[in-house]
């Protein structure tokens, strides 16, 4: 399963960052990836709302969201969002089949 991770750093991380401006957080998001059993396949910094994105390669989503516990919890992270990316088709067909059952309002 792949995931997109969208993240704020705190302002603890930011101050981290400014004490050491060369530390690798690739290198630490790949580290916690695979011991987590996943693998991390893209991590890149971004200007806008949020300071990162990255695109991990996971098996389940409960992995996932320990992760973000584990992250949010050491004070560096503030928020980080994980999305699971999801086959549109087979969502489609799921959608196709429950038709049937479905009554709209006022029907």
């Amino acid at each position: 399963m792949k995931f997109v991770v969208l993240g704020k750093y705190s302002t603890q991380g930011l101050a981290g960052f400014v004490k050491n401006p060369s530390d690798n957080r690739q290198e630490a998001a790949k580290k916690i990836t695979e011991a987590a059993g996943g693998k991390l396949l893209e991590m890149m910094t971004l200007r806008g709302a949020y300071d990162f994105i990255a695109i991990i390669e996971g098996s389940d989503f409960e992995t996932m969201a320990g992760m973000k516990m584990l992250m949010q919890s050491t004070g560096t992270i503030e928020d980080m969002n994980i999305m699971e990316a999801v086959d549109f088709n087979k969502a489609a067909e799921k959608a196709a089949k429950a038709a049937s059952a479905y009554r709209p309002v006022g029907k």
